[in-house]
């Protein structure tokens, strides 16, 4: 019979050579590897110009603002395989990488924990739970923001004519800073570093135009009402089909120390 130290062993070498999963928890992942396929996506677009002063506390080099500081709020509704239907406003700033124009993410609020853990652990987009609705009554496209009991953001716009794809703001190509604090407290994180990734197979279609609202609210724990909003320059609501594949990392702020 084997003695409990032999048992102690095997047991030990069985743990060292289990397969790894892509996702924790290792006995059930939350979410599978990319690429994800989103089809007859709907989203509210609201372009706007902010404060460049303010605007660049946020954005962090070498990505550098766009001179206006335009930015755009997105409320949309997705649909895919892997993360589920699920809400999502993404707050984003237009701005260059290395001259050329990318899409920096703010700030992201959505209703489900699969998308949350997956766009936070893969690419580094900074998500949070909370509430986002997206409807239209009387000709007119409302995304509201809520978390926490509390409004954050209210974006309308008129439902106008169809218009060129070509018109939308922005790029296809994101870029997020990707954070993840290390295990030991006032240590230096264990990943600081700018990810990138761009949609692919991207189809934007039925594209409508119009005049637009856009209202941060305050609250003590998400900030949106921090980023002022000077002019609001109009919406666009349109629906698309994409692909999220996977993103590279562009900078490491770690290795420059």
């Amino acid at each position: 019979m084997a003695s409990s130290k032999e048992k102690a062993k095997k047991f030990a070498v069985r743990s060292v050579k289990a397969p790894l999963g892509y996702a924790m928890p290792l006995l059930s992942p939350l979410y599978t590897p990319p690429p994800f396929e989103y089809r007859g996506a709907h989203s509210m677009m609201i372009v706007f110009e902010s404060d460049p002063e303010v605007l660049a506390k946020y954005v962090p080099a070498p990505l550098v603002i766009d001179p206006k500081a335009t930015m755009f709020a997105q409320v949309s509704r997705f649909f895919t395989a892997g993360f589920g239907t699920y809400h999502e406003i993404l707050l984003a700033a237009l701005a260059t990488f290395n001259g050329r124009p990318v899409n920096y993410s703010m700030y992201l609020v959505l209703d489900n924990d699969i998308a949350i853990c997956g766009g936070r652990e893969i690419w580094g987009f900074p998500k949070k739970y909370g509430c986002v609705t997206l409807s239209d009554r009387d000709g007119v496209m409302l995304g509201t923001v809520e978390r926490g009991g509390l409004p954050l953001v209210r974006a309308a716009m008129a439902i106008g004519p169809l218009c060129p794809a070509g018109e939308l703001t922005g790029s296809a190509e994101y870029v997020q800073l990707k954070m993840v604090p290390s295990v030991k407290n006032g240590a230096p994180p264990e990943v600081m570093q700018l990810t990138s990734t761009t949609l692919k197979n991207l189809n934007i279609k039925d594209t409508y135009k119009g005049a637009a609202t856009l209202e941060f609210l305050p609250s003590p724990v998400d900030r949106f009402c921090d980023i002022p909003i000077r002019q609001v320059l109009g919406g666009y609501l349109y629906t698309a089909d994409f692909t999220l594949e996977d993103g590279e990392v562009i900078h490491d702020y770690l290795t420059e120390r």
